[in-house]
């Protein structure tokens, strides 16, 4: 890894570190059975699209990897289902607390800090690699699908979900820090690396993301419309609410993407 890159790694662990996933906005002292009990209530309202995408009972008897857990609330569902899982993430202050809520719920995980780009585990062993708006984060998004594929048996699927960059949010974005800042011609991708979350995160196009997960086979890629759009006041910026909901999916900004490892 390059000095540049592992710069940039290191203050996305920095800013995880200080902002764990999810952990916005609670209302309870950090690492409490009520502050996880709400910060998963909130997680599935704004995002309540991960259950009919995941649909964690399925994979009840499964080996399961999520790629950058966070705080453990989906990886948690996995468990309760009755799955056997593993979780990575970037973030030592984010493991700290996944695995003080695996203590608190009663579960067990395997749950250590590690990199997506360089994932500590052995060839083709897992049933299903799960990653929830993680991989964009991390300098070497190519390198970190290769990992996700290496682990993966023959067999085994993906649930990924990546920011799509042609979308509504992204345009806010471009208005926010782009054109209402005298800077019309920054683009979207300086953008979303600059302001959205940690630094260097990523957007990709269907047609990126397709090429990029082209070694899985029965590949979906669709993008969806989800209350977080709504959370960062989307219809605000663009009143013609009447034209974003005709567009429907096309624009929304979490991208789906499910696959199988042949």
């Amino acid at each position: 890894m390059d000095k540049g890159k592992g710069f940039v790694k290191e203050n996305v662990r920095k800013y995880w570190d200080n902002k764990p996933c999810g952990a916005e906005g609670t209302h309870f002292p950090e690492g409490s059975l009520d502050f996880f009990e709400e910060v998963e209530n909130y997680r599935y309202t704004m995002e309540s699209i991960i259950h009919s995408f995941v649909q964690f009972t399925r994979w009840h008897g499964k080996k399961v990897l999520e790629v950058g857990c966070g705080l453990g609330t989906d990886l948690l569902q996995f468990a309760r289902a009755g799955a056997q899982v593993y979780g990575i993430d970037l973030s030592p202050h984010s493991i700290e607390l996944a695995e003080r809520r695996f203590r608190l719920y009663g579960f067990s995980a395997e749950i250590k800090v590690a990199d997506a780009e360089s994932l500590p585990f052995v060839s083709d062993q897992f049933d299903l690699v799960y990653s929830w708006g993680v991989i964009h984060h991390t300098p070497n998004v190519p390198k970190a699908v290769e990992e996700i594929y290496r682990v993966l048996k023959s067999g085994g699927s993906i649930k990924i979900m990546l920011y799509h960059r042609v979308s509504w949010y992204a345009l806010k974005m471009y208005f926010d820090y782009g054109l209402f800042k005298g800077k019309p011609f920054t683009s979207i991708s300086r953008i979303l690396s600059q302001h959205q979350e940690s630094p260097g995160t990523k957007g990709y196009t269907i047609h990126e993301a397709k090429e990029m997960f082209s070694c899985f086979s029965d590949l979906m890629v669709r993008p969806v419309i989800t209350p977080y759009e709504t959370r960062k006041r989307l219809w605000g910026i663009f009143p013609m609410s009447g034209l974003i909901n005709l567009c429907g999916d096309r624009l929304g900004w979490f991208m789906l993407i499910s696959g199988r490892k042949v």
